[in-house]
């Protein structure tokens, strides 16, 4: 099945975020027409993909240009000047430099083919969750036979996959439906307005609408599907931004 993308009384106007994670996701996190906002100028377009593919892995992971530089140990303007189409792409050596910083800053392993959206053998990853009722997750152990293999998205061989099933993603996800995501070791609230995994401490994991709570170091998770109440004032061990989706072929 071909891989693609997709964005997030409902409580906190959650009709609106729905309609604008859908947006993001959809122009964001892999859609076939997603371009950067700059002009990329007269060099030349075999690097346009890259210059794609880098501008939504900050926009993704919520990173500066500028400290993704200083964590790079690169001049300021290294990767400013490539994403508006003033240089060619970054040689290898600097890619690594670029991996190395962003997987710093983001507390994980990050691979130049991350960055590059590109990958150079098909990489099957098994999936080993779902999201039930109440938009929670359910992790099938590492010993037993997981749900299902699928293909990972460009540059994300070494993501986690979840299957969606039932109507607990409605009106956002459906049945069948696979979300990818890395976990992440950085201030959640970066990631306030999205649709994120989250891990409460010493409890459960959910696929929610992350929301500022009311306590310091506290979140609300919101549910996609209105019919479930929010969690609120949560503590987090992790999240994972849903950064890419494969939709289901439903049939009406």
């Amino acid at each position: 099945m071909a891989l693609m993308s997709e964005g997030a009384g409902m409580p906190l106007g959650l009709h609106k975020v729905l309609d604008d994670t859908s947006l993001r996701l959809s122009t964001r996190l892999g859609a076939q027409n997603f371009m950067h906002a700059g002009r990329f100028g007269s060099m030349s377009t075999a690097a346009d993909p890259a210059r794609k593919a880098l501008s939504r892995f900050l926009t993704t992971h919520k990173i500066s240009q500028r400290r993704l530089c200083k964590a790079a140990g690169l001049s300021p303007s290294a990767i400013n000047q490539f994403l508006l189409g003033n240089a060619e792409s970054p040689k290898a050596d600097t890619y690594e430099k670029i991996a190395k910083g962003a997987g710093e800053i983001l507390g994980r392993a990050v691979s130049v083919a991350e960055l590059r959206g590109t990958k150079t053998v098909a990489v099957d990853i098994p999936v080993r969750s779902y999201v039930g009722a109440g938009d929670e997750i359910f992790v099938i152990p590492e010993d037993e036979q997981p749900i299902d293999w699928v293909e990972a998205p460009p540059g994300m061989e070494d993501a986690e996959a979840t299957m969606v099933r039932g109507r607990s993603g409605l009106p956002l996800y459906h049945d069948g439906d696979v979300l990818y995501h890395r976990r992440v070791v950085t201030d959640p609230g970066l990631f306030r307005g999205e649709i994120v995994v989250a891990q409460v401490k010493n409890g459960k994991r959910y696929v929610k609408l992350l929301e500022r709570g009311q306590r310091r170091s506290r979140y609300n998770l919101v549910s996609i599907n209105p019919a479930f109440p929010p969690l609120e004032d949560q503590q987090l061990e992790w999240i994972g931004p849903i950064e890419w989706v494969k939709k289901t072929r439903r049939r009406f």
